[in-house]
């Protein structure tokens, strides 16, 4: 069986709980191993071990049990690999293949097929057609590839000089755009469509465009730091349009690329600094004192709750996080967290071994964070939308992988809402009032996280759990005497 789920959904950025089991593969696919030469493979080593991982080599390999990264990638192992990628299964065998010189014998002729059927290829000649199956990918050609597959947005020129006049001009402005491919080399910039593309630097293409590894844009980081696979993603979604949404975005640019050495802390008020108007940031609601007032740079606690789930998820130790005193349906419960300039922080250490790159992207409705490093090529992605949320395994990693499981009790020490709070307001009549929000009762939940590695003798060690109540502060709103708003008060 395939051994991954939903890559698809997750090179879109949407994480989706896993369900359907993959096709089987061939049994000529079945007669690889584990590859023996990924080292070889240089900077493009974590792509190969987590594509090799969730199965998409199986059978493709140069020869058993090895992957030979430096060998020119062939047609039909383009099909093999991008059709896996894509249906995250693989078809079923060819019985009439459309392409004159694929046999319908070979294991491989149905993922051609596939290919086809799906519009990614027309074939390499007409008349009869064609498919060319051993022959040579260049750089240009995987481009257009790529961007038929991933259904890449157009982009602007890339700038390089080597690509005026190629019919892949368009899709290799879109690959780089897409962060999936860089030039070849500087002064002045080039792509070298015309290069054969190697199966490492093949799969460091489509394991970006699954976003399973970092995008080109960090590839320095890659090389210098050795940063390897995705550990955690994570996402929530927000109404768009609201000048929250400015801050969360603004927030996120300025974490994006950050980089946490092997034992070092990362602290988000000490990355993003103090939130100003001169810095971009702009007025929107912040709980104050138990109160949701108007601050600059308010509004941005989805993204700290969004970067909580990430390195929750991704294993990594929590140094300091604060809960939110009001319970919000858009956030886990229990699993969330506050931030506030200078005095509420979100501080992470980074215990494994590795660097870790924390990468950031976001819709107009929608903020996404990923935690890049190393956990023995372990892969956890979720989101959280409209209440509900969901946690998927993309990959179940090696044995030293840590793996992390948390119970979320059920609601208890419910509080009934306190007296109103209430605050006079000249802008009002004698006698009117105004609802600024509806009371609601408080409770409080136990999260109960558990870290769990695999020792090298192979029995499982858990990390005694730590358990944090989770309070959420009740409101009420009652009727004022004159002159008086009516207004929330919350614990």
């Amino acid at each position: 069986m395939l051994r991954r789920s939903r890559l698809r959904a997750l090179a879109a950025g949407l994480a989706v709980a896993v369900s359907a089991a993959a096709a089987p593969i061939s049994a000529a696919a079945e007669e690889g191993g584990a590859l023996t030469d990924t080292a070889e493979a240089g900077i493009h080593s974590p792509a190969v071990e987590v594509l090799e991982s969730i199965g998409v080599f199986d059978g493709a390999e140069c020869t058993p049990g090895r992957f030979c990264p430096a060998e020119p990638l062939r047609r039909w192992v383009m099909a093999v690999w991008l059709v896996r990628a894509l249906d995250e299964k693989d078809p079923a065998a060819a019985d009439s293949g459309g392409f004159a010189d694929v046999d319908d014998g070979v294991w491989w002729a149905g993922h051609v097929d596939r290919l086809a059927d799906l519009g990614i290829t027309n074939g390499c000649a007409a008349e009869p057609a064609r498919y060319c199956p051993d022959g040579v990918v260049t750089r240009a050609q995987l481009a257009s590839f790529l961007t038929r597959a991933f259904d890449l947005a157009p982009a602007g020129s890339a700038g390089f000089t080597d690509i005026s006049g190629s019919s892949h001009a368009d899709g290799i402005d879109a690959l780089v755009a897409a962060g999936i491919a860089a030039g070849c080399a500087d002064g002045p910039p080039r792509y070298c469509p015309d290069d054969p593309v190697t199966r490492a630097e093949t799969a460091t293409f489509l394991a970006r465009a699954l976003r399973l590894v970092p995008s080109a844009e960090f590839a320095d980081a890659v090389e210098r730091l050795g940063v390897g696979h995705l550990v955690s993603r994570y996402t929530t979604y927000h109404s768009c349009c609201a000048p929250r949404v400015n801050n969360i975005q603004l927030f996120a640019d300025k974490v994006n690329g950050a980089t946490v050495p092997p034992g070092g802390s990362f602290s988000l008020n000490r990355r993003v600094g103090k939130r100003t108007a001169a810095g971009g940031f702009v007025g929107a609601g912040t709980l104050v004192g138990g109160e949701l007032v108007n601050t600059v740079g308010g509004g941005v606690s989805q993204f700290a709750t969004t970067f909580y789930n990430a390195m929750f998820w991704g294993g990594y130790r929590d140094v300091f996080h604060k809960v939110h005193s009001f319970y919000f349906s858009r956030y886990p419960e229990g699993i969330e967290a506050t931030i506030n300039w200078p005095d509420v922080d979100l501080v992470f250490r980074n215990d494994t071994a590795g660097h870790v790159l924390i990468a950031t992207r976001y819709t107009g409705t929608s903020i996404t964070v990923e935690f890049y490093g190393d956990n023995d090529g372990r892969i956890v992605a979720g989101d959280w939308k409209d209440g509900r949320g969901s946690l998927e395994v993309v990959a179940e990693g090696g044995p030293a992988a840590r793996a992390v499981t948390a119970q979320v009790s059920e609601r208890f020490d419910h509080t009934n809402p306190p007296e109103p709070l209430r605050r006079a307001d000249p802008g009002l009549e004698v006698g009117e009032e105004k609802r600024k929000q509806s009371a609601r009762s408080g409770w409080s939940v136990r999260v109960t996280p558990y870290r769990v590695l695999a020792c090298p003798r192979g029995m499982i060690r858990g990390w005694l759990p730590v358990t944090a109540g989770r309070a959420v502060g009740p409101c009420q709103i009652d009727d004022l005497g004159r002159g008086a708003a009516r207004r929330v008060g919350c614990g």
